[in-house]
C-alpha cells in the first residue's frame, strides 16, 4: 500500500479512528484523551512518529496494553516500519470540539488543565499527615494508589473510628493526582453529598447529568459510605457508578468507619466490589505518633510547646488526630490571647478545661494549692529540700493527685514540686497508691483535699 501520508497529525488522527471501534468509549477517553504529534518524520533517513500524552502513568498504560493494536493499525495504514513513540509532555494545546478534526481523522486536543468537583482541602496533603504504627498500611497504599491510578488497589477503602485521619488521607490522594497529573479529573464527595445529589437529579431529571458528574473523573473519592446503609436505590446507583469507573481503569477511593463486612443493610453485592479491591484500617494513634501530630500541627503555626505540655496533651486526649487538634487550638488560641506568653503551667491549666469529665477547671496549682492548706504546708516547703517527715507526706499525697486527677508527666510534676526528678515521683506516687489501698485514714485525708479543688 502506498504511503500517502504527509501529516503527522492525520496519521495519529487515523490510528485513534480505527482504535476507538476496537475499545469501550470510556476506555478510549481515559487513555488517548489529550494526547497529540509532537513530530513525524517519514523520510529515508527516518521513520519515526512521536506521540506526546500527560503523564508516565499513561505512557506505561498505552505501551503495555495498546502498542500492538497501535502498531497492525500503522502496518494497514501503509506505515509498515513507522515506528511510534510515547513520550511525556505537557505542552498545553488547543481545545477541541466535536467537530473538531478528530472525528474527521485528526487527533483530538484538550485543555492541558487540573480539574477537581466540589471540595479538596488543599491543606490535606502527604507531606503533613504524621505516619505511625496504626496508619503506616494504609498510607503506604494510598501513596501507592496515586502513582497507579485504576491499577493497583481499585477499589482502595479505608476505615477507621471517628477522628483518626481517613478524611485527611483520603484528600491527601485527590491533591496528590492533582499535582502530579495534568488534566486529571478529581471528584470528592461525602455519601450524604452523593445521595442529594442522586435525589436532585431523580427530581429535576437531570439523572444524565448525574451520571457525567460521578462517572467522568478519573479520581472518585467518596467518604462516610455507611451513610448509604439502608438507602436502597442509592446504592444502586452508586453500584452501577462504581462498575463503570472500575471497568474504565478509573479509581475509585472510599472510607466508612468500620470493616465493609459490619455494614449493616449494604447490599452484599456493594460490599463484594469493596473487597474486591484493598481494605486498610486506620487505628488510634500510640503516645509517640499523637506527640508528633502536636508538633507538626504546631510547626505549620509558628509555635513550639515544651516537651512535656506536648507530652501531657497527647496523654490527655484518648482519641485521635481530631480531638488532638481540637485541643490545639484551644491551647493556641489562649496563647495569642495572652500575647504570646504562657508559662507551661497555665498551658496545662488550659488543657485541664477542656477535659468533659468531674475534673474540668482544675489546674495543677490548685491542686498543689489544695495539698498545701489542708497539710498546712506551704507551697514553698512542698517545693524545697527538706525531708522533715510531714513536708515529705504532704509532698506524697500532692505527686499521687496530680498523677492520678490530672495524669500529669513525670518529669513535670517533678518540675511542679522542685525539680524532683522521675524517679523521686514514681516512687511518691508508687507508695500513696499502696498506703490508700490499706489505710482507710488517709484515703480520707485524700478524698478531703480532693473535694477542695473538685468542688
Amino acid at each position: 500500500m502506498q504511503n500517502i501520508y504527509k501529516d503527522g497529525q492525520k496519521v495519529w488522527g487515523d490510528v485513534l479512528s480505527t482504535l476507538k471501534t476496537q475499545v469501550s468509549s470510556s476506555n478510549f477517553r481515559t487513555w488517548f484523551s489529550g494526547s497529540y504529534v509532537l513530530d513525524f518524520k517519514n523520510n529515508e533517513e527516518q521513520n519515526l512518529l512521536i506521540v506526546a500524552v500527560r503523564n508516565n502513568f499513561l505512557k506505561e498504560q498505552i505501551e503495555n496494553r495498546f502498542y500492538s493494536s497501535i502498531s497492525q493499525i500503522v502496518k494497514k495504514k501503509g506505515l509498515d516500519g513507522l515506528n511510534v513513540v510515547f513520550v511525556v509532555s505537557q505542552k498545553e494545546q488547543k481545545v477541541e470540539t466535536e467537530s473538531s478534526p478528530l472525528f474527521s481523522g485528526v487527533a483530538q486536543q484538550f485543555v492541558l488543565t487540573k480539574k477537581s468537583f466540589d471540595t479538596l482541602n488543599t491543606g490535606h496533603t502527604f507531606g503533613n499527615f504524621v505516619v505511625g504504627p496504626a496508619n503506616n498500611l494504609a498510607y503506604l497504599a494510598a501513596s501507592q494508589v496515586t502513582s497507579n491510578l485504576g491499577t493497583l488497589y481499585n477499589p482502595l477503602l479505608v476505615y477507621g473510628q471517628t477522628g483518626v485521619g481517613k478524611t485527611h488521607l483520603l484528600q491527601a490522594i485527590g491533591n496528590e493526582v492533582l499535582a502530579r497529573t495534568v488534566d486529571a479529573k478529581v471528584l470528592y464527595a461525602t455519601s450524604e453529598k452523593f445521595t442529594n445529589d442522586y435525589l436532585e437529579s431523580l427530581s429535576n431529571k437531570t439523572q444524565a447529568a448525574f451520571r457525567q458528574k460521578y462517572r467522568s473523573p478519573h479520581l472518585l473519592i467518596v467518604d462516610d459510605i455507611q451513610f448509604l446503609a439502608g438507602k436502597e436505590s442509592t446504592q444502586d446507583e452508586f453500584f452501577h457508578t462504581f462498575n463503570e469507573l472500575v471497568l474504565s481503569g478509573r479509581q475509585v477511593v472510599v472510607a466508612c468507619d468500620r470493616h465493609p463486612k459490619e455494614l449493616g443493610r449494604l447490599k452484599e453485592r456493594l460490599v463484594s466490589r469493596f473487597l474486591g479491591g484493598m481494605v486498610v484500617d486506620i487505628g488510634l494513634p500510640d503516645l509517640e505518633t499523637k506527640m508528633l501530630i502536636i508538633k507538626t500541627k504546631c510547626a505549620e503555626r509558628g509555635i513550639n510547646l515544651d516537651l512535656q505540655v506536648v507530652e501531657y496533651i497527647a496523654r490527655e486526649c484518648n482519641g485521635g488526630a481530631r480531638e488532638l487538634e481540637g485541643v490545639l487550638t484551644n491551647v493556641l488560641a489562649n496563647i495569642k490571647l495572652a500575647g504570646g506568653k504562657m508559662s507551661p503551667e497555665e498551658i496545662l491549666a488550659v488543657v485541664v478545661r477542656n477535659k468533659k469529665d468531674e475534673h474540668v477547671g482544675v489546674s495543677p496549682k490548685e491542686i498543689v494549692s489544695a495539698v498545701s492548706k489542708h497539710f498546712k504546708v506551704s507551697v514553698e516547703e512542698l517545693r524545697g529540700s527538706s525531708r522533715k517527715s510531714s513536708f515529705v507526706f504532704a509532698r506524697q499525697v500532692a505527686m499521687y493527685l496530680l498523677r492520678k486527677d490530672l495524669n500529669i508527666p513525670l518529669e513535670y510534676i517533678g518540675d511542679l514540686l522542685g525539680g524532683r526528678d522521675h524517679s523521686t515521683i514514681i516512687y511518691g506516687v508508687g507508695k500513696m497508691e499502696k498506703e490508700i489501698k490499706i489505710n482507710s485514714s488517709l484515703r480520707d485525708q485524700v478524698l478531703r483535699v480532693e473535694s477542695v479543688f473538685n468542688k
